[in-house]
C-alpha cells in the first residue's frame, strides 16, 4: 500500500473499529444483565406471590395460582410460563409436573436458572420456603418459567439503540477524518502537480513555504540533490562544449590542409586516399557542429532567456543560401513557398537558424539526385507553420518517435549523417515552446517535417516565389 492517505486510514480506522467492537460488546454486556435483571425480577414478584398464597389445609399444604402472578407477563412477546409448586417429598401441588425434576433437591432462598422445557428455552427461578406447624417442617419450593422472545427483544432495544449511535459517530468521525486528510494535503497535492508541470531539465529548487513543518526537511534535501545534479550536468555540458571547440581548431585545419593537397600532382592511388581522407574530415566536422548545435539547444534555459520576436523567414534564406551550391551539386530543386516579407514568430534567433538548417540539410541528404525540396511558411491566426517536405524515402511510422533521439537513424543503412540532425530540430522547437511533427509527404511524397510556431505581432503579407531546378531562393 503505497498511499499515504490510505495508510493514514487504516491506522486510524484500525484502533476506531477496534474501540467500536470493545464498545458494541460492553453495550452488549450491560444490556444483556439489565434485561437479565429485569427479567429475573419479574419472575421472581411472580414466584413470591405464589409462595404468599401457600396455606395449611386439611394436615397439608395446599398451593393456589393467583391471576395477579401471571399477569405479570403479559406482553406482546406472548411468551409461555411454566410454574410448578412441589414439596420436599416430591408431590406436586400445582403446576406443570416435571418442569422441577424429581431428583433435584430443592434449595434454599432464591435460584435462578436456564433450563430447556418442552422442547424451549426458559429462564427460571426457584423460591423454597419452609412452613412450619406443629413442629412440622415442610418445604415448598416454587417454580417460575417464561421464554426468551421477551427478553431478546428487551435485549434489542436497550443494545440496537447505542450500536447505532456508536456506528453513526465512528462514520462522522471518518467523514470529519477524510476532510482533514483532503484539506491538509492540499499543499502536497499542489507540491506534485508543480512538478509535473516542470520540463525534464527544470532542476530549480522546489518551493517547501507551504508545506507542513514534517515535510520540508525532504524538499530541502531534494532541493539539495537538485543543485548538486545541475553542477554535474552543467560541467560535463561544458566539458563537452569545451571539448568540441577543442576539436573544431584542428579539424579545421586538416580541412584546409587537404584542400591545399589536392592542388598537387599526386598519384591516382593517393589522390583516391586523399579523397576519403577529405569526406572523412568533412564528416568530422559536421558531427562537431551538430554535437554543439545539440548541446546548445538542451542547455538552453527558457527561465532566464524568455522568447522574443524573430523573423523566422531570415533564417529560412540564410538555411537556403547556405545550402545552395550542396543543392546545385546534387542537381536538386529547392523551392521555397512563403511570404515576401517577415513571418515574425516567437522563439530565439539562433536555435530557428539551427531548426530550419537541419531541416534542410536533413532532407537534402536524403533526397536522391534529381529530386525536390520544398519549403513552406504558413501564418495562421495565432502560430506560424514551417513546412519541409521532400521526394526521398521518407520515415516509416514506426521510427518517427526513434530518430528523434540522438544517434538513431530510423533504420537507414547509408552514412548520409550521423542521425543528430532530427534530435537538434525537436531541442531546438521544445526550447522556443513550438511543436514538431512528421508525417507523409503531401506534395512530393517523401517526409514531411511541420514547425509550429507562435506568432508574434507585426508579421508580413502573403506572397510566393518558386524555384526552377538546381536553384535556391
Amino acid at each position: 500500500m503505497k498511499s499515504l492517505r490510505l495508510r493514514l486510514l487504516v491506522w486510524v480506522l484500525v484502533p476506531m473499529l477496534g474501540a467500536l467492537a470493545l464498545s458494541a460488546w460492553l453495550s452488549w454486556r450491560a444490556a444483556h444483565d439489565t434485561a437479565s435483571l429485569q427479567q429475573d425480577r419479574r419472575l421472581l414478584a411472580s414466584a413470591e406471590t405464589m409462595a404468599e398464597q401457600l396455606r395449611w389445609q386439611n394436615g397439608g399444604v395446599v398451593a393456589s395460582t393467583p391471576l395477579a402472578a401471571l399477569e405479570m407477563f403479559a406482553s406482546s412477546a406472548h411468551d409461555r410460563v411454566y410454574f410448578e409448586v412441589r414439596d420436599d417429598a416430591g408431590d406436586v401441588l400445582a403446576g406443570w409436573p416435571g418442569l422441577i425434576p424429581a431428583a433435584e433437591q430443592p434449595g434454599r432462598g432464591v435460584e435462578y436458572s436456564s433450563l430447556r422445557f418442552a422442547g424451549e428455552p426458559l429462564r427460571a427461578v426457584t423460591l423454597t420456603r419452609e412452613l412450619r406447624r406443629r413442629g412440622r417442617v415442610l418445604r415448598v419450593s416454587v417454580r417460575v418459567a417464561e421464554g426468551r422472545i421477551g427478553f431478546e427483544r428487551l435485549l434489542h432495544a436497550l443494545w440496537f439503540p447505542t450500536l447505532l449511535r456508536e456506528t453513526l459517530l465512528l462514520a462522522f468521525a471518518l467523514g470529519l477524518m477524510l476532510l482533514g486528510l483532503t484539506l491538509e494535503l492540499r499543499p502536497v497535492l499542489r507540491l506534485r502537480r508543480s512538478v509535473q508541470r516542470r520540463a525534464p531539465d527544470d532542476l530549480s529548487a522546489i518551493a517547501s513555504e507551504e508545506l507542513h513543518r514534517e515535510l520540508r526537511p525532504i524538499v530541502d534535501t531534494l532541493n539539495g540533490y537538485a543543485q548538486r545534479l545541475t553542477q554535474q550536468v552543467t560541467a560535463q555540458k561544458r566539458f563537452v562544449m569545451d571539448a568540441a571547440h577543442q576539436l573544431r581548431t584542428p579539424v579545421a585545419l586538416l580541412n584546409a590542409q587537404l584542400d591545399v593537397l589536392a592542388h598537387f600532382r599526386i598519384g591516382p592511388d593517393v589522390a583516391e586516399t586523399l579523397e576519403a581522407m577529405r569526406g572523412c574530415a568533412r564528416r568530422q566536422r559536421l558531427l562537431i557542429n551538430q554535437l554543439l548545435a545539440l548541446f546548445r539547444a538542451e542547455a538552453h534555459d527558457m527561465r532566464s532567456s524568455p522568447a522574443a520576436p524573430v523573423d523566422l523567414m531570415e533564417a529560412v534564406r540564410d538555411s537556403c543560401a547556405e545550402l545552395a551550391l550542396f543543392a546545385d551539386a546534387r542537381s536538386l530543386e529547392l523551392e521555397v513557398d512563403a511570404p515576401e516579407g517577415s513571418a515574425m514568430v516567437m522563439g530565439h534567433a539562433p536555435l530557428l537558424q539551427s531548426v530550419v538548417f537541419n531541416l534542410l540539410d536533413n532532407a537534402l541528404r536524403y533526397t536522391p539526385e534529381g529530386g525536390a525540396v520544398q519549403v513552406r511558411v504558413l501564418q495562421r491566426d495565432d502560430f506560424v507553420e514551417l513546412v519541409v517536405e521532400d521526394s526521398g524515402p521518407g520515415i516509416e511510422p514506426r521510427h518517427r518517435e526513434a530518430v528523434l533521439e540522438r544517434f538513431n537513424r530510423g533504420g537507414s543503412e547509408d552514412d548520409a549523417g550521423f542521425g543528430l540532425g532530427l534530435a537538434i530540430v525537436r531541442e531546438a522547437v521544445r526550447a522556443c515552446d513550438g511543436q514538431l511533427e512528421l508525417g507523409d509527404g503531401e506534395r512530393l511524397g517523401g517526409l514531411r517535417v511541420v514547425v509550429r510556431l507562435r506568432a508574434a505581432l507585426g508579421g508580413g503579407g502573403p506572397g510566393r516565389k518558386a524555384t526552377q531546378p538546381g536553384t535556391a531562393t
